[in-house]
């Protein structure tokens, strides 16, 4: 049964057309401006129905709300995930994919294999984990809804509740540059998969990032 709280989220999102919330920490807002189209190779091999793939600016109040979201999963289960505190004089980007979990696929050693770029200038560290999704079909198509657990509302928030019977899995990586690979104007943010398909995004930033407007809603209340 869905939290009233989303409830609240999903009206307020809807009504005031402000902003989509994605995940603790995550909204609509900081997503980075996708500007390459689905790569045939990335979802045949991801598969066509799962493959979807997303980037967001992250701030510090961001990353506080990521770090301890209980979604969260590393890749081996007698590891923590040690996401890094938020650094001032760093830039952090997250990017994150879905994919088929019944494809047969090494998914620890393809991330590993991802180049990424801010600027033409490479990355300081990254860190890479699974977090799962409930989802909803539009057609043939499978899209994200809510993540998949949540904590049920006070004074039961310890109990963990999931969104959904089944899940939609997918790999965030939280990535650091230097503060001067960021221009104060347009950046691109790029991706070399290791099948040397080429994604981009862009975002601006003037003294501040410029908070995303061409909105599209990910979550749905159906």
């Amino acid at each position: 049964m869905i939290s009233k709280k989303w409830i609240v989220v999903l009206f307020f999102s809807f009504h005031a057309c402000a902003l989509t919330l994605i995940s603790p920490g995550l909204n609509s807002h900081y997503r980075l401006d996708n500007v390459t189209n689905i790569k045939f190779e990335e979802a045949a091999f991801y598969g066509s129905k799962h493959y979807h793939h997303s980037a967001f600016y992250i701030e510090s109040e961001n990353l506080k709300l990521i770090t301890r979201d209980i979604n969260n999963s590393t890749f081996n289960k007698e590891e923590k995930l040690a996401i890094k505190p938020f650094d001032p004089n760093r830039i952090h980007i997250m990017y994150e994919y879905c994919f088929d979990k019944e494809k047969e696929i090494n998914i620890t050693e393809d991330i590993e294999n991802h180049h990424f770029q801010l600027n033409d200038n490479s990355y300081e560290s990254r860190i890479s984990y699974f977090y799962p999704y409930s989802y909803y079909k539009r057609g043939s198509r499978i899209s994200k809804k809510f993540p998949f657990y949540m904590n049920d509302d006070y004074p039961y928030n310890k109990v963990i509740l999931k969104t959904g019977t089944d899940f939609l899995m997918c790999i965030r990586t939280i990535l650091v540059f230097k503060k001067d690979d960021q221009k104060n104007n347009t950046n691109e943010f790029e991706i070399l998969t290791p099948r040397n398909s080429h994604i981009s995004y862009s975002y601006e930033y003037k003294n501040q990032f410029v908070l995303y407007k061409n909105e599209g809603m990910d979550f749905s209340a159906k």
